[in-house]
């Protein structure tokens, strides 16, 4: 690549300039050489229009966070984002994603940040990130009959059912709940993406997010089942600590199949 196509151009390094200056007015200043000096009320209407759109879009995606943080506190680590963090997506659904990249490698929390907010912008991140993947559900998998359900069979979680664990209980967090200390144990939740049947005025169905907390058992198993060659084998591996009598394991293993399929989170593997 010659150099006349690496160097920007001149328009591009105003834009540049501008655009460094929008996102850090308070050390960046806005004056190129050779040009009109446009008005501070103008700049100060661009910095402000352009901030509230990005507080507007943020506190959308991670409404509880916001809440938590308090308005003053929650703009300050926007403005931080803004500085410091190079967003390499044009799509503003992929914000969400870069935010949680700098909370994790960039972001300075103060001593009165809570020790949670990564993991809760986490959980508030999934809904949107599940609602546009583009991954499918499992066509007609809460229409297996329950005879076809063994657990001698191999079974497929569904690309839009997602299995998490947190160290704090994100999906109970709010502005009137907020631990100091960790918990002993983890938060294991199922998020799933699922038709959500209409009702007598709206009859087209409608994707919808949930989340299902699971008991630790439940998420061992969801994870095991992935290498397992079969539902009876991913049971076995996970109950053994747990010294659960065989008869019993089978009967909450089979009615956990049943219910995982009628959700249409699992299915018989082809």
């Amino acid at each position: 690549m010659s150099d006349e196509l690496r160097t920007p151009s001149y328009f591009q390094q105003l834009q540049q300039q501008f655009a460094a200056h929008i996102r850090d007015p308070q050390n960046t200043v806005y004056a190129p050489e050779g040009e009109l000096p446009i008005e501070s009320r103008r700049l100060e209407a661009y910095q402000e229009l352009f901030f509230n759109n990005i507080s507007s879009f943020f506190s959308q995606i991670f409404p509880v966070c916001a809440d938590i943080l308090g308005k003053n506190r929650w703009q300050d680590i926007l403005r931080e984002y803004l500085v410091k963090h190079d967003a390499h997506t044009p799509l503003f659904h992929e914000l969400g994603q870069e935010f949680l990249l700098f909370l994790d490698n960039e972001f300075e929390p103060k001593e009165s940040d809570p020790a949670f907010l990564l993991e809760l912008a986490h959980y508030e991140w999934v809904e949107l990130a599940l609602s546009v993947s583009i991954e499918v559900a499992f066509e007609g998998g809460g229409e297996i009959p329950k005879v076809e359900l063994s657990w001698d069979k191999p079974y497929q979680r569904s690309a839009v059912a997602w299995i998490l664990a947190y160290e704090w209980p994100v999906h109970r967090l709010s502005l009137n709940y907020q631990p100091k200390t960790k918990p002993q144990e983890a938060t294991t939740l199922l998020v799933y993406r699922h038709l959500e049947q209409g009702d007598a005025v709206d009859t087209v169905p409608q994707e919808k997010v949930d989340f299902i907390e699971l008991a630790p058992l439940l998420y061992q198993f969801l994870e095991a089942l992935e290498e397992a060659d079969s539902a009876q084998e991913a049971f076995k591996k996970v109950a053994e600590p747990y010294d659960i009598p065989a008869d019993q394991l089978q009967a909450f293993a089979e009615q956990t199949l049943h219910e995982l399929v009628s959700l249409n989170i699992l299915r018989p593997a082809p």
